[in-house]
């Protein structure tokens, strides 16, 4: 079976946060993804050594090839011009403005290949006021209104545990920009462009609570939302283990199972009751579920349709069964630890089959590889290294 992706190259100089997300989703599709980076970024530090720590029991990152270039060099960027014509897309998440002055933007990427599927990903997009802003996820998130809605009701805004903006508003969405330009290629001969904003993103993903206060002006607080804690069906309760479960018993018929099996029949006819009778039902649930602990909680609800979950911690979850099964949790082969345990793919397709084809651990792994490709020798490949112009 071939991957859904075979044949497609990426140019990647989206290097951390949503870009690195939205590579593995790519890649695992079965693109080539070529990461490019300045040279020797070592030397800089930063958020950038996170993609690559070094200690021997790190896998790395797979499906990619890493390549150092320095894109202020004419030699360099006639080395990017030239994978350009060899490219399908391009990522990049430098601020708005920088390719263009660099000679690597779309317009003139374009010139040289009319096919090139070209992806901008910055915090604010390429235009607006803010879009020359520096900013990370929590900023954008906060912009989004995401971050104002998160945490309980009363309390302060509660970061989220991964980076919404960077992974789902980001990474997540320029995949999907990007797959849908491929689409359109496909039947126009021509590629375009693509501008992403991160804080568009996050709005996107608020729709459900932004949209209602546009057409009817409801305004939604936080932990006051029927997915934020406001109702005891849709929450989260503590266990006599001092661990969580997590309830979404959202129909009726849901409902009324939770009841009877936490022996409170008497709420069943009050789902959807506001003030002391809800307060009592929150009191008497909170009760029940200190009783027994959280994984006698997920048994006995299991047993009828309530929508229970235990609430996992990253050590228990890699070891779930339904996770294992699914391939979500896999063992994978690599080329230097034998075989290790990874976060598998998005997607199970039934004609196009994922594979780790290679693994990158370090920077400019592929530098040489990629310039042998392009035709150049041995001698002229250590003559850019000698003038930095890669690595």
């Amino acid at each position: 079976m071939q991957a859904a992706l075979q044949g497609i190259r990426v140019l990647d100089m989206a290097l951390v946060g949503p870009g690195p997300f939205c590579a593995v989703i790519l890649g695992d599709l079965g693109a080539d993804i070529i990461k490019i980076h300045r040279p020797h970024p070592e030397r800089r530090g930063g958020p950038l050594l996170f993609q690559f720590p070094d200690t021997p029991g790190f896998p790395g990152l797979r499906n990619c090839r890493t390549m150092g270039l320095d894109l202020k060099s004419d030699d360099g960027r006639r080395i990017f011009h030239e994978l350009a014509k060899t490219a399908d897309v391009v990522i990049e998440s430098l601020r708005p403005g920088v390719v263009k002055r660099l000679g690597i933007d779309y317009d003139a990427i374009k010139e040289i290949n009319t096919r090139i599927v070209y992806a901008s990903l910055s915090g604010f997009g390429q235009d607006g006021p803010y879009h020359d802003m520096v900013g990370h996820d929590i900023n954008y998130i906060s912009y989004g209104g995401l971050l104002g809605l998160t945490g309980t009701s009363g309390g302060p805004p509660a970061i989220p545990g991964i980076p919404v903006a960077d992974f789902a508003a980001g990474g997540m969405a320029t995949a999907i920009g990007i797959l849908a330009a491929i689409a359109s290629r496909s039947r126009t001969g021509v590629g375009q462009f693509i501008d992403i904003s991160m804080t568009d993103g996050v709005v996107a993903l608020m729709g459900e609570w932004i949209n209602p206060y546009l057409s009817m002006g409801t305004v939604s607080r936080r932990g006051e939302t029927w997915l934020s804690g406001k109702y005891p069906w849709y929450n989260v309760y503590e266990t006599k283990d001092g661990r969580y479960v997590s309830i979404a018993a959202v129909e009726p018929w849901f409902y009324e199972n939770l009841c009877r099996l936490l022996g409170c029949e008497e709420f069943i006819e009050c789902q959807y009751a506001e003030s002391d009778k809800q307060k009592e039902i929150f009191t008497r649930f909170r009760k029940v579920f200190l009783t027994k602990t959280r994984d006698e909680w997920v048994e006995i609800l299991r047993r009828e349709d309530t929508c229970v979950a235990p609430v996992y911690s990253i050590e228990e979850l890699v070891f779930d069964p339904q996770l294992l099964a699914r391939g979500a949790i896999r063992d994978m082969p690599h080329p230097a630890l034998g075989s290790v345990r990874q976060v598998g793919p998005m997607f199970r397709m039934s004609d196009s089959q994922f594979e780790v084809r290679n693994w990158t651990t370090g920077f400019g792994q592929h530098t040489d590889e990629l310039l042998l490709e392009l035709g150049y020798d041995a001698a002229r490949i250590a003559g850019l290294r000698r003038a930095d112009v890669v690595s």
